[in-house]
């Protein structure tokens, strides 16, 4: 029962921190870190903190990371309401990592409960941290409320080339440096996941892991085959787990609080030919600058850095001369979309279109560097390929923009999507927001540094599957507001 989040590069560092302007003065939930790191090493590392990682004066290294995370706790307990402690047992442990992906983070509830005292439905399982908030109780006091890990390579250079560290830095105004990864939302993140934002459903077999419904099958709806998730087989819920974009969130708090979050989606709007021409959904990146009110229009040229797989801009570009004050076409794969957008803007190219290398979705477009100062935006591996088949003369004409015609993005059928990618991304399918969201959301399985300010959807999404929220951060929801989602449910 555990949800993980992966940085697809370096600098894809997700990056949102709860907003406390809005909190009460004192936590209304008490969340305590079980740290069973061992001696000398995680959370109990006593080395000197390299000067650059952003710790406090007189760390350890240890103290650090133990710091952010009691900070990332706080943040919790200043939003939920709970008379329970909830305990979170945490670790840094070495974790999945090569030279391009990581998995930063992985947590999960330890467990769920079902048919205890004021539980809001019977026979349905919530996890532990929220059934024990519910009955007023601890249902099980001998064991952690939520287990989380998180990558302790990150600082030991053994993966995501290029990347020095972890950043320990708790201050959002603080810029994150290029080379580093911010903890803190991470570790926030995560902890969500141990508090209820997990399915407890398998995405390998489509049957929950509790005996009792889990709470999101009340919820969790699929469009095309116009089911709840508690109402479908184990064969059903396991096609649905990888049928985007029709995997739904159908909560009222989340549905009616969605037009609030969301704005309408970016966009590669083909303007010529007019076999192609037409607005195309994309995915922003958590660097340079936006195309929300500054579009760019040019013609289309495909990168060439003339080594291995030559469109995919991972090395200076050869063809400047082609590229210089038009979009770049670049492929993804290989090396961080930071490092793909700034070759092409060495090579005075005023916007880039990243087109995927698989089949579905729309690459993460995540990293950070503050050089960057032209926009860019991820495309589908289908645009990708039927851009370059129209680029002979007269070539491709297109604007990097916003199509204010479309649907909320992330949304289908004005119900909030879910990530349900094909094949299906153990530990981030299902149980996540979809990453077509944006803005972005703190529960997608991939964030950036766009969202320091709020906690978004993720607290009405906590309001459908039971928490109760502090008084300040209720968000106004009266039966009077209308919900765009055509199968909400009660």
């Amino acid at each position: 029962m555990t949800a993980k989040l992966v940085s697809p590069l370096a600098a894809a560092v997700l990056a949102a921190l709860c907003s406390l302007h809005a909190a009460p003065a004192q936590a209304t939930a008490n969340v305590v870190i079980s740290n069973i790191d061992g001696a000398g090493e995680g959370f109990n590392d006593p080395a000197t903190p390299d000067p650059s990682a952003g710790c406090n004066v007189g760390e350890t290294l240890g103290q650090c990371r133990l710091r952010v995370f009691t900070v990332a706790a706080n943040q919790w307990g200043q939003l939920l309401n709970s008379g329970v402690t909830i305990t979170v047992q945490a670790a840094m442990n070495p974790l999945t990592c090569s030279g391009t992906s990581a998995v930063l983070g992985s947590a999960g509830p330890t467990t769920a409960h079902a048919n205890f005292t004021n539980a809001p439905r019977s026979n349905t399982a919530y996890v532990q941290a929220l059934a024990n908030s519910l009955a007023g109780s601890d249902l099980s006091a001998a064991q952690p409320d939520i287990n989380a890990q998180f990558n302790v390579d990150i600082d030991n250079g053994t993966c995501l080339t290029g990347n020095a560290g972890w950043w320990y830095n708790t201050d959002p105004s603080v810029p994150v440096p290029a080379n580093r990864t911010p903890l803190l939302p991470v570790v926030f993140h995560e902890i969500g996941h141990g508090l209820g934002f997990v399915s407890l459903y398998s995405t390998s077999t489509g049957a929950p892991s509790t005996s009792s419904t889990p709470i999101w099958g009340y919820y969790m709806y699929d469009t095309a085959a116009a089911k709840l998730w508690k109402d479908m087989t184990n064969a059903e819920r396991l096609t649905s787990t990888t049928n985007d974009p029709n995997l739904v969130w159908t909560g009222p708090r989340t549905s009616k609080q969605s037009p609030k979050f969301l704005g309408k989606p970016a966009a590669v709007i083909i303007n010529s030919p007019a076999g192609i021409a037409g607005s195309n959904v994309a995915q922003t990146a958590s660097f340079g600058p936006s195309v929300f009110g500054a579009p760019v229009t040019a013609d289309v040229v495909l990168a060439d850095d003339g080594t291995g797989t030559t469109s995919d801009a991972c090395e200076p570009l050869v063809n400047g001369a082609a590229v210089a004050g038009k979009i770049a076409l670049v492929d993804r794969g290989t090396c961080n979309f930071t490092v793909k957008v700034k070759n092409a803007q060495l090579a005075n190219a005023i916007g880039v279109i990243v087109a995927n290398n698989v089949a579905s979705g729309l690459p993460g477009m995540g990293g950070t560097d503050p050089t960057i100062t032209i926009p860019s935006l991820g495309v589908t591996q289908a645009l990708g390929t039927s851009i370059k088949a129209n680029l002979t003369p007269p070539g491709v004409n297109a604007t990097l923009g916003q199509d204010n015609a479309a649907p909320l993005a992330g949304t289908n059928a004005g119900c909030v999507r879910l990530f349900a990618p094909n094949p299906v991304q153990s530990g981030s399918s299902v149980s996540h927001f979809h990453s077509d969201a944006f803005p972005n959301l703190l529960m997608e399985p991939t964030l950036n540094t766009s969202i320091f300010n709020k906690v978004d959807l993720t607290l009405p999404l906590f309001q459908d599957i039971g928490w109760n929220m502090s008084p300040e951060d209720i968000l106004f929801i009266d039966g009077f507001d209308a919900s765009p989602c055509n199968f909400v449910q009660p």
